[in-house]
């Protein structure tokens, strides 16, 4: 009984409704990166509608203008209109399938203002774009292992792209000194943060506010042992040599990373993904091999998202527990990371939109 409860809180918990899924649209009210050239990411120098004042039946343009500044390109670059539809748009949605970085694209609408009464006024003043994209984020760590003993401490390299979530490795062991046989057990942890004012958004652009990023995938030296890879109920997969070079390129890889790095990655999943319909209740009440597996799944499904979990204001610290074997002369090893993710940002704010005069 406990066991179907447990399902029973699943079903509440994730929804099985469009209806019950309203929840989790995102309401958010963070302030437009509008004009604010000093952040690296996805801005506007453009965000105006032509006419500000309007009478009943009249036609004015929304336009805006988005420019990436980061240095890693957009893809499917999605933007919607956000509390206009009293003007009638030609269409909520637009869609681009890239903006490089250094480059910009601009998005019309054409909309017109309602029959209004003789004398009714109609203020709309909270008209918002938010604008959806897919971006990735990569670092890099170098470490020098040294002989047992030699205890001379030296800085190292590091890179982080300009990307709105940031990541990078962090580790007290930058110059990690080995024993005389065995491993150096240590730790490097794994951070990653929401640079700016937009959401993580769900990685299918799905207009629900989860705040998981899609994939997380890890290079580890191959002169390193990855410890959390061999946990019970390990979140984290292996790519292996049998993969096709085409199932290497959706994961941003190529034949010759592999000689040098064991890569390991986990990606966003559901229940549903695993051929569960935990909307049907029933059909598990008399199978408990069957509610178990389940169990099972809720378990691997809930140590993914505790590394893939994002919020847009809480710095998350993923723990990677590394070992290093006796080297016999300084030896440089590299830690690699990439997240690929969903971002979503709002333009315009407070005050921005039109007053509609009616004649009736």
């Amino acid at each position: 009984m406990k066991k179907i409860l447990a399902l029973i809180f699943l079903v509440l918990t994730l929804g099985c409704t469009a209806q019950n899924l309203e929840q989790y649209k995102v309401t958010s009210d963070f302030q437009s990166a509008s004009r604010d050239f000093t952040l690296n990411v996805l801005v506007t120098d453009e965000l105006e509608i032509r006419r500000n004042y309007l009478f009943s039946n009249e036609m004015t343009v929304l336009t805006l203008n988005l420019i990436n500044l980061a240095g890693v390109d957009f893809e499917n670059v999605y933007v919607k209109l956000i509390n206009a539809d009293d003007l009638n748009p030609t269409s909520q949605f637009e869609h681009v399938d890239e903006i490089p970085t250094n480059s910009s694209e601009t998005f019309e609408w054409d909309l017109t203002a309602p029959q209004l009464a003789t004398g009714e006024i109609l203020v709309l003043n909270n008209i918002k774009v938010r604008a959806y994209y897919e971006t990735y984020a990569e670092t890099e760590k170098a470490l020098l292992l040294k002989e047992a003993d030699d205890r001379y401490y030296e800085s190292t390299y590091s890179y982080s792209s300009p990307s709105p979530l940031a990541v990078y490795f962090d580790t007290s062991y930058e110059t990690v000194t080995t024993p005389q046989t065995g491993y150096k057990n240590f730790t490097a942890n794994l951070i990653f943060f929401n640079n700016y004012t937009g959401l993580v958004d769900y990685y299918d652009n799905a207009n629900i506010e989860d705040n998981y990023v899609e994939r997380l995938i890890v290079g580890i030296d191959k002169e390193l042992k990855f410890y959390n890879y061999y946990d019970n109920n390990s979140p984290w997969l292996k790519v292996n040599d049998s993969w096709t070079d085409s199932q290497l390129a959706e994961y941003h890889l190529g034949r010759n990373e592999l000689l040098l790095y064991n890569y390991y990655y986990m990606e966003y999943e559901t229940v549903e993904s695993y051929g569960y319909d935990i909307c049907d209740i029933q059909q598990y009440e008399n199978s408990e091999a069957y509610v178990q597996t389940l169990e099972q799944v809720q378990q691997l499904l809930t140590e993914q998202r505790r590394f893939l979990w994002m919020t847009s204001s809480f710095t998350k610290v993923n723990v990677l527990r590394l070992g290093a074997p006796a080297v016999e002369s300084d030896t440089e090893v590299m830690l690699k990371a990439r997240i690929d993710y969903s971002y979503s940002q709002d333009y315009g704010e407070e005050g921005f939109g039109v007053i509609i005069y009616g004649t009736g």
